[in-house]
């Protein structure tokens, strides 16, 4: 419950289910009114007053207006604290053009930045039933990045109307229009998940009241019932004259008393055991919310912190790109900058992914190699590397790792980046990268430094914490050991830290082996199971019955999927209770199914059962198909006999 005492609490006339709602928009509200005054503070020192520095105290005092504005129209004002952002930060870049014609080119870089951040808050302070009003704000910051440069141009402010003559000026805007998409996305996927788990935590509250009621109208039929029993007391001291005439209706009042007692008594214990079901289930819904809220924050962090690279990459390459004149260096720009675009994808499917692990087909743990994710981790940190620096590995004791190949690539590549950044000025850097496996199956992943070090003695409790830092001299958010420890804890695993100051840091992570890496089932109905065979790398697909059509598509769009995740060579298929198949279907997989395996990389086919007499047409049919696109396609009539061949192309 929110404190009345409070200056942000909201006013009594907003709803229940909207007071965390304002109050939140009330506290952010008051930081944003002092960030901006600081703002404007730093603007004054290093550029005395312009003409826009009454914008920025009028939006510093409109945020500080919020608070006042809620609690007689909550709806406006949350409107316009998230409204305001957009519009004015747009409105000064026109006016500051407009009145100070010598403004940098950066200026029409940072305006953009500021507008997309307010991408995220239509989330904090409306609620999942507020659709048209995350819309309107949505659709507000989408509006202004889109018509940013038509508008400049309209009143003779765009940029290369202002004389800059940047080529790679317009790459900005997919740049944001793509960060735009990919913060919405997550937001609204994380706010339709928490507004789902707010509801049920409402509904089963509501019931739990509904339960309390009835216990008290219960308890109201007891007292009354109590009652009673006082009145026929003093009715028999009264009538001791008639107790011989009156026994037999005493003896049939006490029976009809003992009954009611102990039918009170049974619902007592119904309603003790129904209160108690109640509130584990609500228990359980606030956990389920609090943890959803932790991924949200999660993903914030993940974007800001493994976007910042390639995008950079990025810019710079195009830089380079507009100032360089020789065919030579802009094809090896270009190539450059093919690869960082690349980088960037891979980034954003990773990213993907950690959104997705609440599905089951993303808990799915891939065979992953130690060294693969070791050169992809130096293509991204390249430009940090010097000559000087000797980095050692040695993954011999644990070639290969079962886990989430996202979170093992960006566990290597901050630990890594921080070995880096955190490098003592004194020697030469030194980083030793090593694999262990243990009797129990987990594996043993060393990352070893000589760099600055951390006074252990001091900051123990406060190395995994968020934003904490123990060097200022290097520029940094303190969160990229708090997200290798929130994904150490996701895979079950541990982390343990040894520093010097001066000497060096050492990180041990502890990951245990997963349970049946050999059968991960992440799709099962009454027609199919679906799993996903680490040890192979392949995906396999079991028919338990006679299937229709729907079933039969429904499944393959499940392999599907799983073959564009995890590019999988080759599929299982257990075809002997599988039934026939309609000829429609039949035509559908192999024009539709067939040739996107192929793109995703499919390459072998293990059928059980293909050759049963009622599959010949469609036997025919597969086997024409596979030869057009030369996918090696074998029949067995067991399923162990199927996954002993596509071991042998593991050992090969």
């Amino acid at each position: 419950m929110l404190s009345r005492s409070t200056i942000y609490a909201p006013s009594g006339n907003v709803p229940e289910s909207l007071r965390t709602a304002v109050y939140i928009t009330n506290i952010l509200a008051s930081v944003l009114a002092a960030l901006t005054l600081i703002l404007f503070g730093i603007l004054f020192s290093l550029f005395g007053w312009k003409p826009t520095s009454m914008l920025i105290i009028s939006i510093a005092i409109i945020f500080g207006l919020i608070p006042v504005i809620n609690r007689s129209n909550y709806n406006f004002g949350r409107l316009l604290f998230c409204l305001v952002p957009v519009f004015v930060t747009f409105s000064i870049s026109v006016y500051g053009k407009l009145t100070v014609p010598e403004q940098s080119y950066i200026t029409y870089f940072d305006v953009r930045f500021i507008i997309l951040i307010t991408t995220i808050l239509p989330a904090i302070v409306f609620t999942i039933e507020e659709k048209w009003k995350i819309t309107i704000c949505m659709g507000s910051t989408l509006l202004c990045l889109l018509l940013f440069d038509p508008i400049h141009n309209a009143f003779g402010l765009g940029y290369f109307q202002r004389g800059f003559t940047a080529r790679s000026y317009y790459y900005i805007n997919y740049i944001s229009f793509i960060s735009f998409l990919v913060l919405s996305f997550g937001v609204i996927v994380l706010k339709l998940i928490t507004g789902r788990a707010e509801a049920q935590e409402r509904k089963t509250v509501h019931e739990l009241n509904a339960s309390n009621k009835q216990l008290l109208i219960k308890n109201d039929e007891l007292m009354r019932l109590n009652e009673s029993m006082a009145q026929q007391s003093e009715e028999l001291i009264r009538q001791k004259k008639e107790i011989h005439e009156s026994r037999e209706l005493i003896s049939e009042a006490n029976l009809l008393i003992s009954q009611q007692q102990e039918r009170l008594v049974e619902t007592n214990k119904v309603l003790s055991k129904l209160v108690e079901e109640k509130t584990q289930d609500l228990s359980s819904t606030n956990e389920e919310l609090v943890r959803h809220n932790n991924e949200l924050r999660q993903f914030s962090y993940t974007v800001s912190h493994n976007l910042r690279a390639p995008v950079a990459r990025l810019l710079g390459l195009t830089d380079l790109l507009d100032r360089s004149k020789l065919d030579h260096d802009r094809t090896e720009i270009s190539t450059m900058i093919h690869k960082s675009g690349r980088e960037l994808d891979e980034v954003l499917k990773d990213l993907n992914q950690i959104i997705d692990l609440r599905n089951d087909l993303y808990q799915v743990r891939e065979k992953i190699s130690f060294a693969d994710e070791w050169q992809k981790t130096l293509f991204v940190l390249q430009e940090q590397l010097r000559p000087g620096y000797h980095l050692n590995v040695d993954f011999n004791q644990a070639l290969y790792i079962y886990s989430i190949r996202a979170m093992i690539q960006s566990i290597v590549y901050n630990l890594v980046s921080n070995a880096i950044k955190y490098r003592n000025p004194e020697k030469e850097l030194r980083i030793d990268v090593t694999t262990s496996l243990q009797p129990d199956g987990a594996v043993v992943l060393q990352v070893k430094d000589n760099g600055l070090g951390i006074n252990l003695g001091t900051q123990k409790e406060n190395i995994f914490k968020l934003y904490r830092r123990f060097h200022t001299h290097v520029d940094g958010k303190g969160l990229g050991l708090y997200l290798v420890k929130t994904q150490v804890d996701t895979l079950g695993g541990s982390i343990e830290i040894e520093s010097e100051i001066n000497r060096g840091t050492t990180f041990i992570i502890t990951l245990p082996h997963p349970k049946n890496i050999s059968k991960q089932v992440f799709f099962e109905s009454d027609a199919a199971q679906i799993y996903y065979d680490a040890d192979i790398n392949n995906t396999v697909i079991v028919w338990k019955k006679n299937i229709s059509g729907l079933e039969y598509r429904k499944a393959f769009q499940t392999v599907l999927h799983t073959l564009r995740t995890y590019h999988t060579p080759g599929w299982i298929a257990d075809l002997r209770l599988q039934g026939v198949v309609p000829d429609e279907e039949q035509q559908w997989f192999l024009t539709t199914v067939m040739p996107e395996a192929v793109n995703c990389g499919l390459k072998r086919i293990a059928a059980v059962g293909f050759s049963d007499p009622i599959r010949k047409n469609y036997f025919e049919r597969m086997t024409a198909k596979t030869d057009l696109l030369k996918i090696e396609l074998k029949v067995f009539d067991q399923l162990e006999d199927a996954v002993h061949w596509m071991k042998g192309f593991i050992r090969n």
